[in-house]
């Protein structure tokens, strides 16, 4: 690896320390205050739940703010060079503007490849830590119930859906460990379609080798009559199993890219919208791609940016454009969970556009123009 190869791929890896560090300042700072504002007035809740809290919340604030990084990193390091006269020293001898990009690409592969890391593996067991830690703070009387039932991988917060035959199943909350339901509906349905019968409960459990409802009320419907009793244990014939529950109902924030694959296309599958999912997907395989286009904007920027205005100017173009990506990534993954756009465009046309604009930007730089 050529010397001035190594230097500039130092120059990225210590500017990039240095924004982080900035970055993980702020975090704690604004991050702490939220938690402090939610919690701090509750006597049952302590000081190191919250900073536990904070750090658990740190992986998925980071994977999101890892392109904004990558690109002030860049706009710094290349102002830093043009400013000291470096870069006009390292063209002097020939070499191109293409040749000085590669060691900022180079640095931001090994970002993206950190990112792809915590996106996979990391951030979907912290997200569900965080939400578990949320759970036991906002409601301490349930804590020890929901230690005693509930681990990382069976805990599903928000509602269970599943179509077994003719019936379809509603829970605000399931268990899959324990083979446990709480507030279901159940709706059962003739081979025409037409509303038959339904049953809410306020929970469902795994009895004798089949499922019970309990505490709940009946209702048949036949023709323009509807027929209601109450009960409090009635049996409920249905084909579930504790890994179906389990694998129903996950926050796609809370999946890997493999869980998130195959989550989707069951969901495709057997009917149902699998929108959200997908478009997670495509986001978390879009993200380092996004990180790279950051790095590919912000260096023609930089050297054009120093011509027009020094160092200071830089700075605030860069936080200026670091949050244009920021909206426009957003936006375009509200359009994809909103069903206005495919989720593979609303995932990676973010990505093609800053792409080309840097390509564009890169292609045009005066190459004979001294910086």
């Amino acid at each position: 690896m050529p010397i001035l190869f190594r230097y500039l791929l130092q120059l990225f890896l210590q500017g990039f320390v240095k924004v982080f560090s900035i970055f993980i300042a702020l975090f704690f700072l604004m991050d702490g205050a939220e938690q402090i504002r939610r919690f701090g007035g509750r006597d049952h809740v302590i000081w190191q739940d919250m900073v536990e809290l904070i750090f658990l919340r740190m992986p998925h604030f980071f994977t999101q703010f890892l392109p904004p990084i990558a690109l002030l990193t860049t706009l710094f390091v290349v102002t830093r060079l043009t400013r000291l006269n470096e870069l006009t020293v390292i063209r002097s001898g020939g070499v191109s503007l293409v040749r000085i990009l590669i060691p900022f690409l180079l640095g931001g592969v090994m970002v993206a490849g950190v990112q792809m890391l915590l996106l996979d593996q990391i951030v979907p067991r912290t997200n569900a830590a965080a939400e578990r830690s949320i759970f036991r703070m906002n409601l301490p009387e349930q804590a020890a119930l929901y230690e005693s039932m509930v681990s990382l991988e069976g805990v599903r917060k928000d509602n269970l859906w599943i179509r077994d035959g003719g019936q379809i199943l509603h829970a605000k909350r399931a268990y899959g460990d324990k083979r446990l339901l709480l507030e279901v509906t159940i709706f059962r349905f003739t081979p025409e379609h037409d509303l038959l019968m339904r049953a809410d409960a306020h929970k469902a459990t795994w009895e004798n080798e089949g499922w019970v409802l309990h505490n709940g009320q009946i209702y048949r419907f036949n023709g323009h009559t509807t027929q209601s009793e109450p009960f409090t244990r009635m049996p409920w014939a249905i084909n579930l199993e504790k890994e179906q529950i389990k694998r129903a109902t996950p926050q796609p924030e809370e999946l890997s890219l493999q869980a998130l694959w195959k989550h989707a296309d069951r969901l495709a599958r057997e009917g149902y919208d699998a929108t959200p999912y997908w478009v997670t997907l495509y986001r978390k395989l879009a993200d380092p791609l996004t990180t790279l286009a950051a790095i590919l904007l912000a260096f023609p920027f930089a050297l054009r940016l120093h011509r027009m205005g020094g160092t200071f100017r830089s700075m605030l173009m860069g936080f200026i454009t670091g949050f244009f990506m920021f909206v426009v990534v957003d936006l375009f993954t509200a359009l994809g969970f909103g069903e206005r756009l495919p989720p593979f465009l609303a995932a990676f046309a973010p990505v093609m556009f800053f792409i080309c604009i840097g390509g564009f930007l890169l292609l045009h730089l005066e190459e004979d123009v001294p910086i």
